[in-house]
């Protein structure tokens, strides 16, 4: 151990502050490293090749979602009908027109401009700097082809591949395929074909999303939704009105998400046939292989889900949640806490989704029974045992009753949603939040100041 040195001396003297680095970065590649894979028909699968095939087979049965047999499949009438109950909000005139007109030379430069450059390849191999570095002279082609793609929804199959590398989730055994985040490198080509999407999309986004949503839409962020609640439950105490917070946990929800269900929300909200037409194109055959340890697995296509690292999922993914939003809103049986603003009952930042139900003997089951008519359209799929509820001015007794009804995970003082642990009276917030971040903030320091230089 050499002398101790001034923390700022350290992160300037070069050489040092690479050692620093690199002996964090090592650690880092010790908790990501997966030694292998356990196949429930095979076993333990230490081979990078059958370790790819089986997280193949695996995403396969996931993204062909059609194919389960244990799952009703929804019909046509079965959309129609969960959406018909609703009003749902629909694209202005302007906004129909502005997505509707070809894409310029100009928004393909920014799209291209708009992407990092320094991101992993797709399986062309071709990366985002290839594109910044040569935007002059290929954006007149990209302007014609996407054109082309917008107008006809079709595209050559090779444009719609990916590869997809797999990160272990935090605190999980990353052993099984259902711990491994999937993270897709799609081709840059069209990465911009959906970013020019997105970017259009984008400004329309607040005439058709809810006020209850934050993630994903211009000016708003996660913040707006915990400071909300907790004003909630501040008022829920201060009224003496009693109920329960609960925090979903859906199963993959942006992997499960039924491409019918998603085409006719669009069409209800007022996108043209052709706008659709040219969105669906990225839908128009996907496949994937998965990539380990320089090792390609078998392809295998993909029929439901967003595609992941792609600009566009995140916000069809929050229109797709608009009917859920207003089912929860006008269901009578469902009932939210009353303020001077109105009755409060959701708020949400994509699938991270927080409720203040009162009345819950009667509203939990309810919401319970709409999340299956969701589901039955929609794929999703709720994850009762990993639902937070969190009792506000609630007898011991009627909780009692409530645990045997609902197996979610009861607790007594907070729910985490979104990293911040949302606490039953306001007096517990710095207890809950402030505290153990600063002890973690004084541990990483003492961490760095006794490494071995």
């Amino acid at each position: 151990m050499m002398d101790e040195i001034p923390q700022a001396q350290i992160l300037h003297t070069g050489e040092q502050s690479r050692k620093i680095l690199a002996n964090r970065l090592k650690k880092k590649q010790l908790q990501t490293k997966i030694p292998y894979i356990v196949s429930p028909t095979r076993g333990k699968l230490y081979n990078p090749l059958d370790f790819a095939n089986e997280l193949a087979q695996y995403y396969d049965r996931l993204y062909n979602l059609k194919n389960d047999p244990t799952l009703p499949q929804p019909t046509d009438r079965d959309i129609e009908a969960f959406l018909e109950d609703i009003s749902l909000p629909r694209l202005s005139t302007h906004g129909s027109t502005q997505l509707d007109a070809p894409f310029t030379d100009d928004e393909i430069r920014r799209a291209i401009l708009s992407l990092p450059k320094h991101k992993a390849p797709g399986p062309d191999r071709l990366s985002n700097y290839y594109y910044h570095k040569l935007e002059t002279l290929l954006t007149p082609h990209l302007t014609k082809l996407f054109n082309t793609i917008k107008m006809s929804g079709t595209l050559p199959t090779e444009m719609l591949e990916a590869h997809v590398v797999t990160l272990p989730k935090p605190g999980k055994p990353p052993t099984q395929c259902e711990n491994l985040r999937p993270i897709s490198l799609l081709n840059a080509d069209i990465k911009l074909y959906a970013k020019l999407w997105a970017l259009r999309l984008k400004t329309h986004l607040t005439e058709l999303v809810s006020i209850k949503q934050a993630g994903y839409v211009p000016g708003r962020q996660a913040g707006d939704n915990t400071r909300h609640f907790i004003n909630l439950i501040n008022w829920a105490n201060t009224s003496q009105q009693v109920g329960t917070v609960l925090a979903l946990d859906a199963k993959k929800t942006f992997d499960r998400l039924n491409w019918e269900y998603m085409k006719a929300t669009l069409l209800k909200m007022g996108f043209t046939t052709q706008t659709l037409r040219g969105i669906m194109a990225l839908y128009h055959s996907p496949s994937a292989r998965i990539f380990n340890s320089g090792f390609i697995s078998d392809k295998f296509h993909i029929s439901n889900g967003t595609r992941q690292g792609c600009p566009l999922s995140s916000l069809l993914f929050i229109l797709c949640l608009e009917p859920l939003i207003l089912h929860i809103k006008q269901h009578q049986g469902i009932e939210g806490l009353l303020t001077p603003a109105g009755i409060n009952k959701i708020a949400l930042f994509a699938n991270d989704v927080l409720l203040f139900l009162t009345n819950p003997t009667h509203s939990i089951p309810n919401l319970m029974e709409l999340l299956l008519q969701y589901g039955r359209v929609s794929y999703y799929k709720n994850n009762l045992k990993k639902t937070q509820a969190l009792p506000i001015g609630i007898t011991a007794n009627v909780i009692q009753t409530l645990k045997t009804q609902h197996p979610f995970d009861w607790r007594k003082t907070s729910l985490k949603y979104l990293g911040i642990n949302l606490t039953k009276s306001h007096s517990l917030l710095t207890r809950e939040n402030h505290i153990p971040l600063t002890h973690k903030l004084q541990a990483q320091l003492e961490e760095w100041q006794n490494l071995e230089i």
